[in-house]
């Protein structure tokens, strides 16, 4: 199989020093963020095992990122904006110029995220403009694949996954949505970071990171 030269993955990922506080309470700030190096290893390493994405694109302006970033084969670009939906709106047009048809934007934060999801997602794309995944409470937007890229602008915020539903009837281009407890869990809370736990995901480096803290057990255990 060979790569489609149209697909492009856009993975934003903050300044680790300001990623996830909400963990504070297990995570101090070195092994947080680690945590979040592996989250995002995981993440890109599962798009670049699927060979039918083209390019994948890190915004961030972390140093520790950087220096991952070419290792995985991928292109970074710096984040320029203040807020998210200006930062996506500016790299979709970076992509388009450098001849994206579609564009999936993926958090850096779903560890558990699998090749098979990236192929059904793609599969989807092939029937609509805009196909999406909600979070595990269903009003966040944990994928969001356009085709083409600029069909529709994002409204990564509150409610996103139900404002990228009602733009997409707005402007009248199909939307379907892919339904993944995967891709749903981004792990933002200690909440999150429990259930994750609870699954005993060892084949992903983020779990492997948390065995590294010593942190397992005291998850399983705290009330």
């Amino acid at each position: 199989m060979t790569k489609d030269g149209t697909n492009f993955v856009i993975i934003p990922i903050k300044i680790l020093d300001k990623a996830k506080s909400r963990l504070s309470k297990y995570l101090p700030d070195e092994k947080r963020k680690q945590f979040c190096l592996a989250m995002f290893k995981d993440v890109i390493k599962t798009v670049r095992a699927r060979d039918k994405v083209k390019e994948v694109v890190v915004v961030s302006n972390d140093p520790m990122v950087t220096q991952l970033v070419e290792r995985f084969g991928a292109v970074l670009l710096p984040d320029k904006t203040h807020g998210l939906n200006c930062t996506i709106s500016n790299t979709v047009n970076w992509c388009v110029k450098n001849g994206a048809t579609s564009v999936l934007v993926l958090p850096a934060d779903i560890p558990l995220i699998k090749v098979e999801d990236l192929d059904e997602i793609y599969s989807l794309a092939e029937r609509a403009s805009m196909t999406i995944t909600p979070s595990r409470d269903g009003r966040g937007t944990n994928a969001l694949l356009l085709k083409p890229p600029k069909i529709s602008p994002t409204f990564y915020g509150p409610l996103s996954f139900q404002k990228h539903i009602q733009e997409a009837a707005k402007l009248g281009i199909k939307s379907l949505c892919y339904s993944s407890p995967r891709i749903a869990l981004d792990i933002d809370t200690i909440n999150d970071l429990k259930y994750f736990v609870s699954l005993k995901a060892k084949q992903t480096l983020a779990y492997t990171e948390l065995e590294k803290a010593g942190l397992i057990s005291i998850l399983k255990t705290s009330s």
